[in-house]
């Protein structure tokens, strides 16, 4: 937890672009390069509009002191990225970009919502010592 910035520190938005960059360059290498699809401007800015939203809801958490959710969310996002790739490889008759999809968004929230619930937790523990 060492590299991350303090809380309200204002490197968290530079973390937050450079986590949206490079959120939204694999999104269009995954559309674009691995799945074989025509290049779209609208999927591509629609792409972006997911990367900059992913990216800001949990940067914003963690420059509000969740580092927690941060780290728990970024390894549910990673891991819905590499399930997604690899499902683009299967022979699903067709459904492999979809299942793919849904496996990250899957793992994407499962992750947040493990994140927020650690968060709570840790909130309790240390709350209940001070007490």
């Amino acid at each position: 937890m060492r590299f991350l910035p303090t809380a309200k520190n204002n490197i968290w938005f530079r973390w937050m672009a450079v986590y949206g960059l490079l959120f939204w360059a694999v999104m269009l290498l995954y559309r674009f390069v691995v799945l074989a699809e025509p290049f779209d401007i609208m999927i591509a800015l629609r792409f972006g509009l997911l990367a900059l939203v992913v990216s800001g809801l949990f940067n914003l958490l963690g420059w509000l002191g969740g580092r927690l959710v941060w780290y728990l969310s970024t390894a549910g996002l990673i891991t819905g990225l590499v399930l997604m790739f690899s499902y683009s490889y299967r022979d699903m008759s067709g459904w492999e970009d979809l299942a793919g999809f849904l496996t990250f968004v899957l793992f994407t929230m499962g992750g947040f919502a493990l994140g927020l619930a650690a968060e709570g937790i840790y909130f309790l523990v240390r709350r209940r010592r001070q007490a």
